[in-house]
């Protein structure tokens, strides 16, 4: 396979882009994604600064329809005509991905599986072993690192189209991990205000910030980062207080040029049912709003109790985006 050359997939034709170009493909990721890829868009924009040294092992595809009958020249693309794009770093065992058509999704899984035949990656059983604990570093250095894909995520449909092919790549039936997230916005139809009993979190909640950390792990599965006190001096990280109590914490999780994503909302259990975290998310929709962003939304597709809410409350799904683990490490 020449990298550098188009590959014909029926009337679909796949073209390595240098990382200089990769602004073109992030425009493609929120011109088609319709938001979902907006958060992995904001990440390609900044792949031109990757060191040099570095570059050869970022893949930037783009899958786009040549007229029937053209012939296109070597490296061109026509970003009118594009219709998905990946990014494949070997090295790192991962690729982001927006494959919104099954065909896309073949171009895209077939180009790994050719880079893999290519370069001889070794990719069978003898390689996926049960992690041995005996053989761990401290830096988490794995027993199978030779796989040539572990984690990808984009659009669902789009991985869930390429796994099957993915799979056999890494000798697996079924992922190892697998999350699932509802990509929500609040329309501008929908007026929000700042709340009263809503301030940014200040020294001294440091205690409480801690007790938030570990209630969302043993609810989520999630734990945040431990600094709480960067937390407070960020002024992202905001708290609902109700008679000199805090009762309720968010946060701004990612702010990007254009949007805000709101993330770790969470109401103690003994002060639920009474509207306040919806109150809390209202207000931050503001604040955001008042910046000329957009305030966004993940939502695990399993928190039922969440999305029910966000829906009463006006929120509409723009689309899922999937995180998949597919080997042991």
């Amino acid at each position: 396979m020449n990298d550098g050359s188009n590959q014909a997939a029926g009337s679909l034709i796949r073209t390595r882009l240098s990382v200089e170009k990769a602004g073109g493909a992030a425009d493609l990721l929120r011109r088609l994604g319709g938001g979902v890829m907006d958060l992995i868009a904001h990440f390609w924009d900044r792949l031109p600064q990757t060191p040099p040294l570095l570059r050869d092992d970022l893949h930037l595809l783009i899958a786009w329809r040549q007229p029937d009958g053209a012939v296109a020249a070597a490296g061109a693309v026509d970003m009118g005509r594009a219709v998905g794009a990946m990014l494949y770093v070997p090295k790192a065992q991962r690729a982001d991905v927006f494959a919104p058509s099954a065909e896309a999704a073949a171009v895209f899984s077939g180009y790994i599986a050719e880079w893999v035949a290519r370069n001889h990656l070794p990719s069978g059983p003898d390689q996926l072993k049960e992690p041995d604990e005996n053989r761990l570093t401290t830096t988490n250095t794995f027993h199978n690192r030779n796989i040539p894909i572990n984690y990808i995520t984009g659009e669902a449909a789009g991985i869930d189209a390429m796994l099957p092919n993915l799979l056999t790549l890494v000798n697996r039936k079924a992922p190892v991990k697998k999350t699932l997230n509802v990509m929500m916005n609040l329309p501008e139809a929908i007026k929000a205000q700042m709340c009263p009993r809503v301030r940014p979190a200040r020294n001294g909640d440091e205690s409480i910030l801690n007790k938030w950390r570990k209630s969302y792990k043993q609810e989520r599965g999630i734990l945040f980062d431990a600094d709480v006190d960067a937390w407070i001096e960020s002024g992202n990280v905001f708290v609902y207080e109700l008679d000199e109590n805090v009762v309720a914490m968010a946060k701004f999780d990612l702010i990007l040029p254009n949007i805000v994503e709101i993330g770790g909302v969470f109401t103690f259990p003994e002060f639920r049912k009474r509207g306040i975290g919806g109150q809390l998310v209202l207000d931050l929709v503001c604040r955001i709003r008042s910046t000329g962003k957009t305030p966004l939304l993940q939502v695990d597709v399993t928190n039922e109790l969440a999305l029910n809410m966000y829906r009463k409350a006006g929120w509409v799904e723009i689309g899922q985006l999937v995180r998949v683990w597919l080997a042991v490490m």
